[in-house]
């Protein structure tokens, strides 16, 4: 699976667990059950033995639409994503539009298997119907941007970013939100001025990003302590880690750098698993564990064997 495609399955999926159904007793359990067993394949990887199990879960239903049905066409799209079946999942997206016609996320992923198929003006369509649903929701223009951009449309992208930080709106999120968006697109003042505003205001996010402009600028101490103060807290993420990882690297700190790489690949919700992967082996190195750095690397080439610069690794490894 490429990487735009793994970027919308793992949004996709991160939206499904957001708001997924729990179910109640006026469900039929069957379709309950069924539903479940779809999302075990899912997990499996075994998408068309999903797909079926998800369909077999929609023929239980009592008539009409209910939020059990919604929810299981959900995983079915996702499903049919990921097998590779885009008209399926884009008829699936549809129906859903039809039926949750207030959610964005349907337009969303519906025009990103769009964009993924070189389809740009119906996607841009889908992606303007997903903004003016919710168009205080910053993150989704982010990732329409990062959809955009990876397939290379980014000059579509900039619009979503720029139309951002147009949006009206105060509060100590948007401060975090367009303050990221600005670090985006390379202007720093205006970046620094809005992260370090949702810092004051206590958004916990801001300062990984804030810490990002300080380590960009050679203030390896600043950026330390607000990464540290970031880690220490409920909302810690794989990013943060890696980021601290870095810091410890360029510092000399290898041994506390190798720490920081594999408390973020401990973490339940990695979004850099290659980086971390990566950072571990570096710092693995520095420290003469070449074995350890050796199995490491043979590990993360099995996920990314088309890395030609860690293929060459693993040879100056194995002659260690």
């Amino acid at each position: 699976m490429d990487a735009m495609r793994k970027r919308i399955l793992c949004v996709l999926l991160t939206l499904i667990m957001t708001a997924s159904f729990a179910g109640c007793g006026k469900y039929s359990q069957s379709e309950i059950d069924l539903r479940d067993q779809g999302i075990e394949q899912m997990d499996a990887g075994n998408y068309e033995e999903a797909i079926t199990l998800f369909d077999q879960a929609l023929a239980k239903s009592i008539g009409k639409v209910t939020d059990l049905e919604i929810d299981i066409n959900y995983y079915k799209a996702a499903a049919q994503f990921s097998a590779g079946s885009f008209d399926d999942a884009v008829k699936t997206y549809t129906y859903l539009i039809k039926y949750d016609c207030d959610n964005y996320e349907a337009y969303f992923l519906r025009g990103s298997i769009y964009a993924t198929e070189g389809e740009i003006g119906e996607a841009i369509t889908d992606y303007d119907a997903a903004v003016a649903i919710d168009e205080k929701n910053y993150l989704l223009y982010i990732q329409i941007y990062e959809n955009l951009n990876s397939l290379g449309y980014t000059d579509q992208g900039l619009v979503y970013l720029n139309n951002a930080l147009d949006v009206s709106d105060k509060s100590a999120n948007a401060k975090y939100y367009k303050g990221r968006i600005y670090y985006m697109l390379g202007q720093t003042a205006d970046a620094q001025e809005y992260l370090q505003a949702a810092v004051d205001k206590d958004v916990i996010e801001a300062k990984l990003y804030l810490a990002k402009l300080y380590q960009d600028s050679g203030d390896y101490d600043s950026a330390q302590t607000l990464l540290e103060e970031y880690a220490a807290s409920d909302e810690v993420t794989s990013s943060a880690l890696a980021a601290l990882g870095d810091i410890e690297m360029t510092n000399g700190n290898y041994e506390n750098a190798l720490g920081y790489y594999q408390a973020g690949l401990s973490l339940d919700s990695i979004d850099n698993m290659s980086e971390l992967m990566k950072g571990q082996v570096a710092a693995l190195e520095k420290l003469e564990r070449y074995s350890e750095a050796k199995d490491v690397l043979t590990q993360y080439l099995e996920s990314y064997p088309n890395d030609e610069e860690a293929s060459k690794e693993l040879i100056f490894l194995e002659t260690r």
